[in-house]
């Protein structure tokens, strides 16, 4: 019974204390879309909303009046218990992955724009940090499993939007891997990344939609 209180108070403190996607430190969708339109997460946030002593102690978090033990536990759907559960589990699988895509994500737009004086620290780039830091993402959350089939379903789709980001860096060592720069390459790296960058603004959208579920009716 304390078992399902205590996530009843986490859940409460955690979701109701921020306004971004995941319980945990992982990831969220940024609002400031990178200069090609492309789309990467937002660790930042996540990591700003979410304290320690929320975790320590989820208990001080919550208004106490609003929670009693027979109250909440008997309120609690055992599902939707399970389901949470599994959703936190997910939640910090993918934590320690989203470093690998920041650090992609910011050596790609260290310049702001290729020319022939950059093109071979952009090649260096792509080929020593971009492509070796995604391919461990990507590699990661293809490993990870969700239980639940509509959890399952959002990270499948969130997986084919990592795979045409990954698709379009390598598009683009190709474009940088030649003294003469070919633009119609870069179109092609530009519009994977935008059509990758699409699906995971719409997982973004789903994810919100889905943990709506875990909080308390207003």
């Amino acid at each position: 019974m304390k078992r399902k209180l205590m996530l009843t108070l986490m859940l409460t403190a955690v979701l109701t204390g921020s306004n971004v996607m995941f319980a945990n430190v992982t990831f969220a969708a940024t609002e400031d879309v990178l200069p090609d339109g492309t789309y990467t997460m937002d660790l930042e946030t996540l990591a700003s909303s979410f304290s320690a002593s929320s975790l320590d102690d989820p208990a001080e978090a919550v208004d106490q009046d609003t929670y009693d033990d027979s109250e909440s536990v008997d309120d609690l759907d055992p599902a939707l218990v399970e389901e949470a559960t599994q959703f936190l589990e997910y939640s910090d699988q993918m934590a320690p992955l989203l470093e690998y895509e920041k650090k992609a994500w910011t050596a790609y737009y260290k310049n702001d724009y290729v020319n022939n004086s950059n093109r071979k620290q952009e090649y260096l780039l792509v080929t020593n940090t971009i492509i070796p830091n995604y391919k461990k993402f990507l590699t990661g959350i293809k490993q990870i499993k969700p239980i639940h089939p509509e959890l399952a379903k959002m990270h499948a789709n969130y997986i084919k939007g990592a795979t045409l980001e990954m698709e379009g860096f390598v598009l683009f060592q190709k474009y940088v891997s030649k003294t003469k720069l070919n633009d119609d390459i870069l179109d092609k790296s530009n519009a994977k990344l935008d059509v990758g960058g699409d699906l995971l603004l719409q997982f973004d959208k789903e994810m919100e939609a889905y943990i709506s579920k875990f909080l308390p009716a207003q």
